[in-house]
C-alpha cells in the first residue's frame, strides 16, 4: 500500500500559561484561538479524556497547538513533563496510509507510543484515546531524534483547515499586521542529523531541497520538503551560540527550535513587532528573528526570501 505525508497536523508547544499564549496570538499575530474542547469528539466518545488542556490557533496553513502539560492527563497520568519556560516540543502530520508507515517504522527499528506514552506493539499502531479508535502514534526521539506524531488524513479528530475539501492557502489579509503568506520552514536543532534524515527522508519520503550555512543561527543546515512544509535540520557550529544553547533543551535528543514565516512586507512586520515591544534577537536584510523572552518562548522568524529549492507560492 502506498503511503504519504499530506500536511502538517500541528506543532506542539508546551506552555505554563495558555491564557497568556492566547493573548499573545491575538495581540501579535491578530489570530483568534480555539479551546481544544470544541475540536474534540463528543464527551461520550472520549470519556475521561482531558478537554481543557490546549488552545489551537490557525496561522495560515499551520494549526498551532499550545498545551499546558499539567492539564494533559491521559488515563490518570500526566503525559508531558512540566516546563518552567514555554518551548516548542514536537510536531506531527496528517498522513495517508498510517498503518503502512507504522509497519515500515517497525521494520527499521523505530519504536513508538500512544497518547499515554505506552509502547506500541510490533504488529499494529496504537489508537486514539477516543472510542473512534483511529490509528495514531508518536515516535520515540531515541529512534528519530525528535518526537513526531502521525495521524490519519481522514481521522475523526480535531478539524484542520486543510481537511476541508477544496481548501486553498488564504491570501495575505490586508489587515494582517505581519503580512503572513505561509510558513517558510520549521527549524529542528540537532547534533547528529542522521536519525532525522533517516526518518524524514528515508521513511517519510521527504526531499532534500537545499544544504547551506544559516548565518543567523550559526548552523550547517539541511532543508527537507515534506508534505506541505519545509523542515530545516540545523547543526550548531559554535559552542555557546544561541542555537547551541537551545539544543540543550531536549538533550541528548533534537530540539524543535522555531517556525519561520514567509511575509509579503518584512518592514511592515518589523514595525508591528517593535510596536508590540518585541525585541529582535537576530536580523539581516531578509530575515528577522524575535527574542523568545518576548514571544512565548519561541524565536519566531519572518523572512521575505524563499529557501533555495522551495517553489511554493502564496495563495
Amino acid at each position: 500500500m502506498a503511503y504519504q505525508i499530506d500536511y502538517m497536523w500541528h506543532p506542539t508547544h508546551k506552555s505554563n500559561d495558555i491564557v497568556a499564549a492566547e493573548k499573545f496570538f491575538k495581540d501579535v499575530f491578530d489570530r483568534p484561538s480555539l479551546p481544544v474542547e470544541v475540536c474534540l469528539p463528543p464527551t461520550e466518545l472520549s470519556p475521561g479524556y482531558p478537554r481543557d488542556y490546549s488552545i489551537l490557533t490557525p496561522i495560515q496553513e499551520v494549526m498551532f497547538d499550545c498545551i499546558d502539560p499539567k492539564k494533559y492527563v491521559v488515563e490518570g497520568r500526566q503525559t508531558f513533563e512540566d516546563v518552567s519556560t514555554p518551548h516548542l516540543f514536537c510536531l506531527g502530520w496528517a498522513a495517508t496510509g498510517v498503518e503502512e508507515i507504522y509497519k515500515v517504522c517497525v521494520e527499521h527499528g523505530i519504536r513508538s507510543t500512544d497518547q499515554a506514552n505506552r509502547l506500541g506493539s510490533s504488529t499494529a499502531p496504537p489508537v486514539t484515546g477516543f472510542s473512534t479508535n483511529d490509528p495514531l502514534f508518536f515516535t520515540l526521539p531515541e529512534s528519530t531524534g525528535l518526537r513526531y506524531q502521525i495521524y490519519p488524513l481522514s481521522a475523526s479528530g480535531p478539524p484542520h483547515p486543510q481537511g476541508v475539501k477544496g481548501w486553498k492557502l488564504p491570501p495575505v489579509r490586508e489587515t494582517d499586521p505581519l503580512s503572513l503568506e505561509f510558513c517558510s520552514h520549521h527549524t529542528i536543532l540537532t547534533s547528529n542529523p542522521i536519525k532525522g534524515l533517516n526518518f524524514l527522508v528515508g521513511i517519510l519520503k521527504g526531499k532534500i531541497i537545499h544544504k547551506g550555512r544559516n548565518e543567523l543561527l550559526e548552523t550547517d543546515s539541511t532543508y527537507i520538503s515534506l508534505g506541505d512544509g519545509v523542515y530545516e535540520l540545523a547543526v550548531p557550529t559554535r559552542a555557546g551560540s544561541f542555537a547551541a544553547e537551545d539544543l540543550k533543551f531536549n538533550w541528548p535528543f533534537d530540539t524543535y527550535h522555531s517556525l519561520t514565516y514567509k511575509v509579503q512586507d518584512l518592514k511592515k512586520a518589523e514595525r508591528h513587532l517593535k510596536d508590540k515591544n518585541i525585541r529582535m534577537l537576530f536580523s539581516n536584510e531578509n530575515t528577522i528573528i524575535t527574542n523568545p523572552e518576548d514571544t512565548i518562548g519561541i524565536p519566531w522568524g519572518f523572512t521575505d526570501k524563499l529557501t533555495p529549492g522551495d517553489f511554493r507560492l502564496p495563495g
